[in-house]
């Protein structure tokens, strides 16, 4: 299973300016990304609200998203990469060997707080939808 993200709410979170069509197909030739590699198009089932042709949807990689998202020259293009950047670093400061996690009771204990913090966030928005 690949995770993807929806290349139209890529486009809105950027605030690029252009419109999606012309957007995706310049940035898919400008990076030649690959048609079933790192995006797949599907017509999005009903009618086109705006009248015309159905909508095209792209489905695309974490990867170009990202990519995508790092060379986006907007204020919303910077605060994505700064983003990535936060999250490689975090990435980088894990320990290498899961065996290192159980021998530092400070990480395990950070850890456990941090997944114990986004179940408390989850319950909470389930109780809320529920309610």
């Amino acid at each position: 299973m690949v995770q993807t993200v929806n290349a139209r709410s890529l486009h809105v979170f950027l605030k690029s300016g252009k419109d999606f069509s012309s957007w995706i197909k310049n940035r898919i030739q400008q990076y030649e990304f690959m048609e079933n590699k790192d995006y797949i198009v599907f017509t999005h089932s009903g009618e086109n609200p705006s009248g015309g042709r159905p909508m095209k949807e792209y489905a695309i990689s974490i990867e170009m998203a990202k990519e995508i998202s790092m060379v986006e020259r907007n204020e919303k293009g910077k605060e994505a990469r700064q983003y990535f950047i936060q999250c490689e670093k975090r990435a980088k400061a894990l320990p290498t060997q899961p065996i290192q996690i159980l021998n530092d009771p400070a990480e395990l204990r950070r850890l456990l707080l941090t997944y114990t913090d986004k179940v408390r966030a989850l319950e909470k928005r389930l109780n809320e939808i529920l309610s």
